[in-house]
């Protein structure tokens, strides 16, 4: 009555190995299907469903849920990958340089969204923080687009100081914030974080180490942070520009699908 034993936790026929999961949603997302074109292409083409490894078609409630849930271990992946890419290149310390950027969740053109009234512009947002020295990200972060730079930051802050491979938080005037350069520096990252001028521009404490500290590393490293801004261009490109999943979960899964498939293109 409760079914053989070692099914137990499996979904579909004989439930789907986890590696053709990631495989079926990393074809949709560089693909740029939805998921409604997708099912029809694996239940019209079984060389599709040989290439990807499935031996039947799979409903688009069955690949929503795969893209839902594949989130969290698409973007273990890429901090695999990049401890990898690091090892192989000797680089056992580097500085870590965060900044954030917009993905837009629809594929309606801009004049579509004029003509139907849409004021208010679709978007998820992510934060990465990537490494020039490997030349690769080690982790990504996705919210929606009302969440602030500071607070976007502070939640990957511990899965870059747990890693022991950063020895230097790097960031621009959208991260100036001196609780996350407290918290920064606590967790044995030296703040270097570029500070808002004028009226807020600091005369002492941990804002003005942080600033003398982003003069310094760009003195002698000239504007790294513009690495930042070339890799999120050349990653859109590889989702068309725009993500599909209405989800945050979903884009997530997307989004940190792009990434995994950029850096390892690269390496």
């Amino acid at each position: 009555m409760l079914g053989r034993k070692d099914r137990i936790g499996q979904r579909g026929r004989h439930g789907t190995p986890l590696y053709i999961r990631i495989t079926v949603t990393a074809y949709i997302v560089l693909a740029g299907l939805p998921l409604i074109r997708m099912e029809q292409s694996l239940r019209e083409s079984p060389e599709l469903r040989k290439l990807l490894g499935l031996k039947w078609p799979v409903s688009k409630t069955t690949l929503s849920r795969w893209r839902k849930n594949l989130g969290p271990l698409v973007r273990e992946l890429i901090e695999y990958t990049y401890r990898l890419i690091a090892k192989l290149k000797g680089v056992p310390k580097s500085i870590a340089i965060i900044d954030t950027t917009g993905f837009k969740r629809s594929c309606a053109s801009s004049h579509y969204e004029d003509r139907i009234g849409r004021k208010k512009k679709m978007y998820a947002k992510v934060i990465a923080a990537y490494s020039p020295d490997v030349d690769a990200v080690f982790t990504v972060g996705v919210d929606y687009d009302t969440m602030h730079d500071v607070r976007m930051a502070e939640g990957i802050l511990d899965r870059i100081a747990n890693s022991g491979l950063f020895d230097r938080l790097v960031g621009d005037k959208g991260f100036d914030s001196s609780e996350l350069m407290m918290h920064a520096a606590k967790r044995h990252l030296v703040p270097c974080i570029d500070v808002r001028g004028g009226k807020l521009m600091p005369r002492s404490g941990i804002r003005l180490l942080s600033k003398r500290n982003y003069d310094a590393l760009r003195a002698e490293r000239g504007n790294v942070r513009s690495l930042v801004e070339s890799l999120f261009c050349s990653v859109k490109a590889l989702g068309y520009g725009f993500i599909h999943s209405s989800v945050l979960e979903g884009s997530a899964t997307e989004i940190a699908v792009m990434f995994l498939a950029y850096i390892t293109l690269l390496s």
